[in-house]
């Protein structure tokens, strides 16, 4: 489904500049419309970034917010771990009570960390659910209106090959 078709099925999915795109045919795209199209493929992908970067800044606030709860909980997981490597080496009733108590402390800081996360995730998980749908759904179906379908690449262009190498230090 194209870009101009999802459009006409719901106004409100797209940013503004998309609802004046909308009538442009798909097959035959004027001047205009193209123009049209290009502005609001860049005021989409540039909405998708604003998504993501207000996503990332709301988990490093939870991540600040909640340290000690999550530090608590990593701390029992690792003595949960590392005690059930020392049964498995010997053997001892004490040393299974002592797990088992452990797990039902690590479910308890479980339980309070993700109340903890709890407000952020309210935040997070719109933001989360904006990104995919325009990485899955209207960056797609706007790059196939442009004339630009999108197919899967198996090798890096030369200019994402040198993007992407690493810078020596002198």
């Amino acid at each position: 489904m194209g870009l101009v078709s999802t459009l006409k099925r719901s106004k409100s999915v797209l940013p503004k500049r998309l609802a004046q795109a909308q009538s442009a045919q798909a097959n035959s795209v004027s001047v205009a419309d193209q123009q049209a199209l290009q502005t609001a493929f860049i005021e989409l992908v540039g909405e998708r970034w604003g998504y993501q970067l207000a996503r990332r800044m709301k988990m490093q606030e939870m991540s600040e917010k909640t340290k000690t709860e999550s530090k608590a909980a990593r701390e029992l997981a690792s003595k949960v771990s590392e005690s059930i490597e020392e049964l498995i080496k010997s053997p001892s009733e004490k040393l299974a009570q002592a797990i088992t108590s452990t797990r039902e402390k690590l479910k308890t800081a479980r339980k309070t960390l993700k109340d903890a996360r709890k407000p952020f995730m309210e935040k997070i998980t719109p933001l989360t659910k904006a990104v995919k749908y325009c990485d899955n759904v209207a960056i797609p179906d706007s790059l196939k209106e442009l004339g630009h379908p999108v197919a899967p690449r198996f090798s890096l262009s030369d200019w994402a090959k040198q993007a992407i190498e690493p810078k020596k230090k002198e």
